[in-house]
């Protein structure tokens, strides 16, 4: 993995964390996974980063931030 990333992984407490760099500056945490993938894609994508996110085993996998899962502009 490069050293500017976004990687969301499943804490040991349950809760999904979005985790930034080689670091892992922690973002934020959330309960559903669904809602750290939308958090870290909005990430990713704003400011053009790489996004990884953990499969069942724990192994990051890379996904699209281009490829948002909901509107970028409400009406």
């Amino acid at each position: 993995m490069k050293n500017d990333f976004i990687r969301v992984t499943r804490r040991s407490d349950g809760a999904w964390a979005v985790f930034r760099g080689s670091q892992g500056l922690a973002l934020l945490a959330f309960r559903v996974k669904a809602h750290a993938v939308a958090y870290a894609r909005a990430i990713s994508f704003s400011r053009k980063l790489a996004l990884f996110v953990d499969d069942k085993f724990g192994i990051g996998v890379r996904q699209s931030s281009s490829s948002l899962t909901y509107p970028r502009i409400l009406n």
